[in-house]
């Protein structure tokens, strides 16, 4: 019977132990977007990376940070791409809010209808 007691205790305390530790997770995640967007990506002002210019657009996408892989950062602002890109990318991202991402590419002019 005390073993049974000692095992039902330690199986509720791992179980609020990782709920209480996913909870952590996620708040900590809705604490990155306290500050507005950098100036600069509001005045359309690209990021240089590759050697190449990556302007933003008014595209905000919805995609799960865990979907997501940082790559550098320009001007003190992250950028990352989709987890699924392969080089060379076409598509780079800066964070906007929870689980959203604003848009830059590398031309002005862009097919937003690819497969």
């Amino acid at each position: 019977m005390r073993k049974k007691e000692i095992l039902n205790t330690m199986l509720a305390l791992l179980i609020f132990g990782f709920a209480g530790c996913a909870a952590n997770q996620s708040g900590a995640l809705n604490k990155d977007f306290t500050t507005r967007e950098a100036g600069w990506v509001k005045e359309g002002k690209p990021i240089i990376f590759e050697s190449r210019s990556w302007y933003p657009t008014e595209y905000i996408e919805n995609h799960v940070d865990s979907e997501m892989d940082y790559v550098d950062q320009f001007q003190n602002v992250p950028f990352y791409v989709e987890r699924r890109q392969i080089k060379p990318f076409d598509r780079i991202y800066t964070k906007f809010d929870y689980h959203k991402y604003r848009l830059f590419i590398e031309k002005k002019s862009y097919d937003f209808n690819r497969n």
